[in-house]
């Protein structure tokens, strides 16, 4: 019987890597959409295909052709393999090699031969496969990896300029005052979480927050008290974004956002009011504050799977739940109904 294989030892640098790169759900890319095509030309595959893998999911980058689907659960997945030993594997018939026996997924398959390499860090860490497929059973004896491991070099050597792009990236996109995402960050990060809720069939949450009064702390002790106190909720907000896919942004002047995949409205509102907890105990002076504190308030909207939701959508109601928290008093949250 098929047993899932244990994690590579080198899990969390595997998986820091990848997070680093932020290539999971972006949309298709020439670069690497060119190197699947070789390959399933070079091999006379029917598909190739370039999948990252991280702690739960198996997501194609790239496809050669429509064949295969677009994700699969990591511990369903043939190429987990090829994570787990960061080595090549070649199968010549799926169908009946031991290793496959008892598969989940793989009697359902249309294929039969199978040779995946991974793509390997500088230390050692597969973060993705390059794999490819055919319908027909093929003998291994003569089959030659090189032209493959080639191709998952250069797939590589993308892989990593692309990491360092979203380093710079993340520069253009971190608010000077706060260090959260600014806007554009968000925007592009929202745009994500989208893409990756409706593939997960997961919900997603987005809160948007507004500092109570906090033009009249402006008024009342001066810009530069006005700066700190946005700095140092920055800093509370960022605390919220607690997974990799989590993202605390700055979404303009005193109002942020915050937004966390696979999350509930339930799960939601009870980060909002753990947030406010933490606030109230930082205890900010606010001379015309809720308490002669600061405060925020809270609007919560949902992306549930199965929706034709987009990212605006999202945004509107969750502005709509904030206006009514701040009509019922502020220092509170409301979900969007």
């Amino acid at each position: 019987m098929f047993v899932v294989p244990p994690l590579p030892e080198n899990e969390a640098e595997r998986l820091d890597f990848l997070y680093s790169c932020g290539i999971m759900d972006t949309p298709k890319d020439a670069r690497f959409d060119r190197l699947t095509r070789l390959a399933a030309l070079f091999y006379r595959a029917d598909v190739a295909f370039i999948g990252f893998i991280d702690d739960k999911y198996q997501w194609m980058k790239s496809m050669s052709a429509d064949k295969v689907a677009p994700w699969i659960e990591r511990d369903k997945s043939v190429c987990q393999l090829v994570i787990a030993s960061g080595e090549p594997l070649v199968i010549g018939d799926m169908k009946t090699d031991s290793r496959l026996a008892g598969h989940p997924i793989v009697p359902h398959l249309p294929f039969r031969f199978y040779a995946g390499v991974p793509l390997l860090t500088d230390e050692g860490a597969a973060v993705a496969s390059l794999c490819v497929l055919k319908r027909e059973a093929q003998d291994t004896s003569d089959f030659d990896l090189t032209p493959l491991e080639d191709l998952s070099a250069i797939a590589m050597d993308e892989l990593e300029l692309w990491r360092r792009n979203a380093d710079l990236a993340r520069l253009v996109d971190t608010d000077a005052l706060t260090k959260l995402a600014n806007r554009r960050g968000f925007d592009t990060a929202l745009d994500r979480a989208v893409r990756r809720a409706r593939r997960t069939e997961k919900p997603l949450a987005l809160l948007l927050l507004d500092l109570d009064f906090f033009k009249r702390l402006n008024d009342t002790l001066g810009h530069p008290a006005g700066d700190e106190v946005l700095r140092r909720f920055g800093g509370l907000l960022g605390q919220m974004a607690r997974r990799p896919d989590d993202v605390a942004a700055r979404y303009g002047g005193e109002e942020f956002a915050l937004i966390l995949g696979d999350t509930d409205a339930a799960g939601a509102e009870t980060i909002a009011h753990e947030l406010q907890g933490i606030l109230a105990e930082a205890a900010m002076a606010h001379p015309e504050g809720i308490d002669g504190r600061v405060s925020v308030s809270i609007g919560i909207a949902c992306l549930n799977p199965g929706t034709d939701d987009d990212a605006d959508r999202l945004v509107a109601r969750a502005d709509q739940a904030l206006y009514v928290a701040k009509q019922n008093g502020r220092a509170r949250c409301s979900i969007y109904q």
